[in-house]
């Protein structure tokens, strides 16, 4: 599990998730110190589970909701997400005969992949589906051309669908 979803998951888990998504001005006046006041704390689990490294780029953001945007900027390149999950579902092959340790292993990786391909509005869909197609062709490239593809995947921006076939038409 990803850094990201693990702290999510956490933040679900004690009733907290709106502090990730929402910033203390969406909050009525009368609850506004109260609000801040449990921010600043779980502010400093957030500081907690980064590496201090990756903290002191973090340090500056006070708010719960202003260090998990940055956050998610920094860890969240999506596409090496979908990228390894798809690796993970392509690479699924049954080693022994426990059907039920296959079946389970297979269920997880699937999940995983469905959380990149969950979307709200039928624009959202189209946008994930062409990162999607983005990435099968990017494993589908014969391995000499693994740095091409190394550099799109660590790339701080995501090319569309027609800029990477226009990108790797210009490979030599």
């Amino acid at each position: 599990m990803s850094w990201s979803a693990s702290v999510e998951l956490w933040f679900l888990g004690q009733g907290y998730h709106d502090h990730l998504e929402k910033g203390v001005d969406v909050v009525p006046n009368d609850k506004r110190a109260e609000w801040e006041k449990l921010d600043f704390q779980l502010c400093v689990v957030l500081w907690q589970s980064v590496e201090p490294d990756v903290l002191e780029i973090l340090r500056s953001f006070k708010t719960c909701c202003s260090f998990w945007k940055k956050a998610q900027e920094i860890f969240s390149n999506d596409i090496q997400s979908l990228f390894d999950a798809t690796q993970k579902v392509a690479a699924l092959k049954q080693t022994s005969h426990d059907m039920i340790a296959h079946v389970g292993k297979a269920r997880a990786t699937v999940e995983e992949l469905k959380r990149f391909l969950a979307a709200k509005s039928l624009e959202e869909v189209n946008r994930k589906l062409n990162k999607f197609y983005m990435v099968l062709i990017l494993r589908s490239l014969h391995s000499d051309f693994d740095h091409v593809r190394d550099q799109i995947l660590a790339g701080d921006q995501v090319p569309s669908l027609d800029s990477l076939i226009t990108r790797l038409l210009r490979v030599p």
